[in-house]
């Protein structure tokens, strides 16, 4: 039986709510019982679809945290992962009322991508999930819902995001140009990294593993000498922790440069890159951005990052206008969450 409720309408919402743990209560008792965690309009959220969505987040926070921090830490990640599903259930809604949708066409076409960009096959890709606990159907619907507000946004929120020269200009001698002290490096870095897990290893995989990664490494070179951005590429295609900044290191010192990448960082002019080095456990790409000599700052050509600068402030607006999008669309919404902990 499917049960359907109007958004704003609590009662309805309330009673959703109470035939699904009805229902679940009537389950045989030797099974764990589901709950629901969350109503979004006509849509609930259950507590096993949580645990699936944030399998990966969590066990990384009961992995690295001690005891005594352990059970706050991930109370306030279920929060974290719950409220990144209301977002998702609430820009799926949106897309129905739009008649936007993905095609079972359009995400095979992506998934296919996906694989192509990490240099691996499906039974690869297959074995990489299974060891991080998710599963091909779980990958397939983050990215369905990833391709779905991409659609929706184009039009609802790109059409109000305008990027100008001089906001350009601004960003490059603010950033580009900035005083790094003499001898200042400013780095930026894409890594893949390779043989990672301990199922890779006892496996015998490794090596394996290790040739996949150089592959995707001199690929994404490759891309990026025929003008790709760096930055997009880090953040799509890096799996280091820099990913999550466009691969933004920072500001170094020759002497605080580690052995592996001195030589090839030093002998750059400013937004040029590197050949693709091996490093421990990783293979990288650095670029230089700019560098200090004196009172004077050597950076990359204007022309030669203005792109970059402006994928780089059209992401920061874009963020903002899609946060924005979404709370209005909450303000409109009925959300009731019902998770404890």
């Amino acid at each position: 039986m499917i049960f359907r409720i109007f958004a704003n309408n609590r009662t309805a919402a309330a009673i959703l709510a109470a035939c699904v743990l009805l229902m679940a209560r009537s389950s045989l008792a030797s099974q764990v019982l589901d709950r629901v965690v969350a109503v979004v309009n006509d849509d609930i959220i259950t507590l096993s679809e949580l645990n699936e969505s944030g399998r990966e987040y969590l066990d990384r926070i009961k992995e690295t945290l001690p005891a005594e921090e352990r059970e706050q830490a991930l109370q306030e990640g279920r929060q974290r992962v719950l409220a990144k599903l209301i977002d998702q259930r609430l820009v799926s809604q949106e897309a129905a009322k739009a008649n936007v949708s993905i095609s079972g066409a359009e995400l095979e076409e992506n998934y296919a991508k996906k694989l192509e960009q990490m240099g691996l096959n499906r039974q690869q890709f297959l074995r990489k999930l299974e060891n991080s606990g998710l599963s091909e159907e779980k990958y397939k619907n983050d990215l369905r819902s990833q391709l779905l507000r991409d659609k929706l946004v184009l039009y609802e929120v790109r059409s109000k995001i305008i990027i100008t020269e001089a906001m350009i200009k601004d960003y490059f001698e603010n950033h580009y140009a900035e005083d790094a002290g003499e001898g200042g490096l400013y780095l930026q870095q894409i890594g893949i990294s390779w043989g990672d897990d301990a199922a890779a290893q006892a496996d015998g995989l490794a090596e394996a593993d290790k040739v996949r990664a150089r592959k995707k490494a001199e690929n994404i070179r490759r891309r990026l000498l025929e003008g790709a951005d760096f930055q997009t590429m880090a953040r799509q295609e890096s799996d280091l922790p820099s990913a999550a900044d466009g691969g933004d290191l920072g500001i170094f010192q020759k002497d605080e440069l580690a052995d592996y990448m001195r030589v090839a960082v030093l002998e750059l002019e400013p937004g040029e890159i590197t050949p693709v080095l091996e490093t421990p456990g990783a293979f990288q790409i650095f670029k230089l951005v700019s560098r200090q000599k004196g009172e004077e700052v050597e950076k990359a050509a204007f022309d030669s990052v203005k792109e970059e600068i402006r994928l780089k402030l059209f992401e920061i607006e874009f963020d903002k206008e899609f946060r924005s999008w979404v709370e209005e669309i909450k303000q409109r919404a009925y959300v009731k969450t019902m998770l404890d902990g």
